[in-house]
């Protein structure tokens, strides 16, 4: 069967959207997400994804939810989500006075927005900004969607470093902290040098890096603090949330020559 899309990296977003259909079936879901068996446009044969992938997908959709939910707590009303792949956000959390904002690339796009064009929005607004990260200007590819880096914003980085070079990675950190005002917030996960060094992939797409010092590279660009944990976190089902132990946070000196999962997260003080 000929793919959908043809473009290898805005296809690993549709077994992401399988995995998060998969959850969402199950009688105990800790996600809801009643788009995402739309969002696979046509692919059904992905809905077989491993346990661990949909563990995975799980806890970052949980991580997502659970820093927007933090950042509307404190009066954020601008989500970024980089890299958005088939992330429907916008349409499920029922923040009506809130903007969100997707960057990925044109293809990607060219596919999700006939599958959402009849689908109610959640939130304020939504806008989609194509292009591809580490080329395209993205401080003036936002503003002109409307984004106002005045007010503080939360963003979303998932499943995007791993792919962006070291360069790239450095320039988007500029980027972000040119529109992140204080009172911002991000996370990402990640995977540390050791691990992509020995090979990594998804759904034949090469990881171009893993870095150990994730904190270093956000603390050098405006914000204050951040913090980088290995993803032992387990899905509490009772409670629908990730438990994050906070003995798994690591230092670049820590990671130094290990393999690991990350969870980064980062923060601009008011």
């Amino acid at each position: 069967m000929a793919r959908v899309l043809r473009d290898p990296h805005a296809y690993t977003a549709l077994p992401i959207a399988a995995a998060r259909a998969t959850e969402a079936s199950r009688h105990d879901s800790v996600v809801s997400d009643p788009l995402a068996r739309k969002l696979l446009a046509g692919e059904h044969h992905l809905l077989t994804p491993s346990a661990d992938l949909i563990e995975h997908m799980t806890k970052r959709a949980l991580v997502g939810d659970e820093l927007v939910q933090e950042a509307y707590s404190r009066g954020v009303r601008q989500v970024v989500s980089l890299g958005a792949g088939m992330d429907a956000r916008a349409f499920r959390m029922g923040l009506f006075d809130t903007a969100f904002y997707e960057v990925d690339r044109k293809e990607l796009f060219e596919v999700k927005e006939p599958l959402v064009a009849d689908v109610p929005l959640q939130c304020q607004r939504r806008r989609v900004v194509a292009g591809n990260l580490g080329v395209m200007d993205l401080v003036a590819e936002l503003e002109r969607a409307g984004f106002d880096k005045s007010k503080p914003s939360v963003w979303l980085l998932e499943g995007l470093v791993m792919y962006l070079g070291r360069d790239d990675m450095k320039r988007l950190a500029v980027e972000i902290d040119q529109l992140a005002a204080r009172g911002s917030s991000l996370w990402h996960d990640a995977f540390s040098e050791t691990s992509v060094s020995s090979g990594m992939s998804f759904y034949g797409v090469n990881f171009e890096s893993g870095f150990d010092d994730y904190n270093e590279i956000w603390q050098s660009n405006g914000f204050d603090y951040a913090e980088t944990i290995l993803a032992e976190g387990w899905v509490d089902r009772y409670e629908k949330v990730i438990k994050i132990k906070q003995r798994y946070k690591v230092t670049s000196a820590q990671l130094r020559g290990r393999s690991g999962c990350l969870i980064v997260r980062a923060w601009k003080s008011n």
